[in-house]
């Protein structure tokens, strides 16, 4: 499975360690879904949304995700327009919850590899080998997803697989 989207490279003040209320904080959790990707990084980086400026591609570094079990943080992450994110390491929770979301991520191990991801570069991600491959010709290779998890993020999430294919992960 291969996705391709321009980057956007979170700031070095929200790099490490970005828990789940810093990508939606707490004021925002009782909005409606739809709404919600108005709101991700509210505290830290002011119309998120609109830095993106169309960038897929999330890049951060290390334990992205970590804090609460807060479901509505992917959700709003997909909401602004993220599709992947790319990182040396997840929260387990996080990792989990974008996955059933269908928030295709990709771990890359050694955080020096995230160095050519700069914002506007366009990348390619390919989930089921784990590589990463810019249009400069850089290549990044991570961990891939098993078919299980590649079959989830295709669908657009676990209930989207489910309501199609209701024996899917049996």
């Amino acid at each position: 499975m291969s996705l391709s989207g321009t980057v956007f490279r979170l700031p070095t003040e929200v790099w490490d360690d970005v828990n789940t209320d810093v990508m939606l904080p707490g004021a925002f959790l009782r909005l409606p879904e739809e709404e919600l990707g108005d709101h991700a990084f509210g505290g830290v980086l002011p119309d998120f949304r609109e830095r993106l400026a169309g960038a897929t591609v999330l890049v951060g570094g290390s334990n992205l995700g970590c804090g609460s079990s807060r479901e509505q943080a992917p959700k709003a992450l997909l909401g602004a327009g993220v599709r992947v994110i790319v990182a040396s390491s997840f929260g387990s929770i996080f990792f989990r919850n974008a996955l059933n979301l269908g928030l295709g991520l990709l771990r890359v191990d050694d955080p020096r590899d995230l160095d050519v991801l700069r914002t506007g570069v366009p990348v390619s991600v390919d989930l089921a080998d784990g590589r990463l491959r810019t249009g400069a010709g850089d290549e990044i290779k991570g961990r891939p997803l098993g078919g299980y998890l590649q079959r989830i993020v295709s669908a657009g999430g676990i209930l989207r697989l489910l309501a199609e294919q209701p024996d899917a992960l049996a």
